[in-house]
């Protein structure tokens, strides 16, 4: 283990990892946001491994927590920001998908790894799951209600937009034990729902949150974004009042993410959408964010999570930054064994023609790194806003604060983070850059054990 990592450094690696030595830690502690999930590099399996690995994995029982994540893979229209978008919402495709993610879970169910232990939380996501119609999303439901094995206190989310969220869609969530929806929301202001892509106007998408808490039957969470194109400080802040006059249990406050190769960032160079803010004007809009959710009362459960009180648990998201491990199902699903991670197949010909066969429709396997445990509890806690550092101790075998100390000393330098206690906390600085710290930690581990070790930077934050 090599303590001394830090005096080998070329300029562009320090650069990655320290960002910028300066007293304006907010907006230019870091050039740019690195990547959209921190992590460690996996090493990809050949087809024929992965499908050896797929059947020993399958007939393993598991036991601790776990997760499921069903991809749904259509959208009525497609977002000028998103990097997740697959297909329009076409009735005959998505009468063939439904048809095949029943029979994907309950074949699956039929397997030790899926049928042993309980499940602590479902995600319903995508894509839009609101796309199908309510008898195909009580069928898909119902496949997972009926089949896998629900903790007694499972959270079961369905994310969806408002747009076409019938009555009787709510009405077959709820009655298939739908508990939490998620809304994506992103802005009430109709003119910069327009400019990215979405249907209704701000008006329709509140009286329809208004309808979901009439309902009371599930936590009502939103997804809101700072950054996007037309959007101001105040119409942010609006936005934010908006939500809470709502009285919606939680809202995911995101940071908009422009990629170099995206749609968002070639309507921007043709001149069809002005340039959103910068990284260092977004900084700007989370302090005052911050600052107005905390002066509202709100609990701060992770970095982009705001909850009015308990009702929002929001466990999904917090339990997979744990490396909990993960059932997928859909087409272009991502989960994880207790050593792997996989992903199935995007396209629906492959997946539909693999799950009609009888066989899970795996699209590539990769093995997890070596301390992906370890990467794994930084990247949670750090999105929790701390780091146990005897917790690190104890799952790393010794004590890594000699190996972290000279960056928690340039953190400190730039107020970055307290440290007392062996508890370090992130100060609102270093909240709106928690992505890249957690990254930056998980880079010096790696090369403390392997001088060779290469940091990467992701494809994000075109808009600089």
């Amino acid at each position: 283990m090599n303590i001394t990592w830090h005096r080998s450094l070329t300029e562009d690696k320090k650069k990655l990892i320290f960002g910028n030595e300066t007293e304006d830690s907010l907006t230019k502690a870091y050039d740019k946001k690195r990547t959209v999930h921190a992590g460690g590099k996996s090493t990809p399996l050949t087809p024929e491994d992965a499908g050896r690995e797929w059947m020993k994995a399958s007939m393993q029982p598991v036991s601790g927590e776990k997760l499921v994540y069903v991809n749904v893979p259509f959208c009525q229209t497609r977002c000028s920001y998103c990097g997740f978008f697959k297909n329009f919402a076409k009735p005959d495709m998505m009468e063939a998908f439904t048809n095949g993610i029943v029979r994907e879970i309950e074949d699956c169910a039929r397997l030790p790894h899926f049928s042993t232990g309980n499940i602590n939380a479902v995600y319903i996501g995508g894509g839009t799951p609101g796309a199908l119609d309510s008898e195909q999303i009580g069928r898909m439901l119902g496949a997972v209600r009926n089949s896998l094995p629900l903790a007694n206190d499972c959270e079961f989310t369905f994310e969806t937009r408002t747009f076409q969220l019938t009555d009787e869609k709510v009405d077959v969530c709820l009655n298939a034990g739908v508990n939490r929806f998620s809304i994506g929301v992103q802005s009430f202001d109709t003119r910069i729902r327009r400019a990215i892509g979405r249907v209704d106007d701000g008006e329709t998408v509140m009286k329809n949150i208004e309808r979901l808490k009439r309902i009371n039957e599930a936590a009502v969470s939103i997804d809101l974004m700072f950054g996007l194109p037309y959007q101001s400080e105040s119409d942010y802040i609006e936005d934010i009042l908006t939500a809470h006059s709502l009285e919606v249990d939680g809202m995911a406050l995101y940071q908009l993410n422009v990629f170099e190769d995206g749609r968002m960032n070639s309507q921007i160079k043709d001149e069809k959408l002005p340039k959103p803010a910068s990284t260092a004007q977004q900084a700007l809009f989370f302090l005052k964010a911050h600052q107005v959710m905390q002066n509202l009362g709100y609990l701060q459960p992770s970095m982009a999570h705001w909850v009015r009180d308990t009702r929002d648990r929001s466990l999904y998201n917090r339990m997979s930054k744990k490396g909990t491990l993960m059932h997928a199902f859909g087409a272009g699903a991502g989960g994880r064994t207790h050593s792997h991670g996989y992903f199935t197949h995007m396209a629906l010909e492959p997946y539909l023609g693999m799950v009609n066969a009888g066989r899970k429709p795996i699209m590539g396997m990769s093995l997890q790194a070596d301390r992906h445990r370890l990467h794994s509890l930084i990247t949670y806690q750090i999105d929790c806003g701390f780091l146990r550092l005897n917790d690190l101790d104890a799952e790393a075998g010794f004590s890594l604060s000699e190996v972290f100390e000279p960056l928690f000393e340039s953190w400190r330098k730039r107020r970055m983070i307290t440290l007392a206690d062996r508890t370090l906390k992130l100060t609102p600085s270093g909240q709106f850059w928690y992505v890249n710290m957690a990254q930056s930690l998980i880079d010096v581990l790696e090369i403390a054990y392997d001088s060779e070790y290469s940091p990467a930077a992701g494809r994000v934050a075109g808009q600089n």
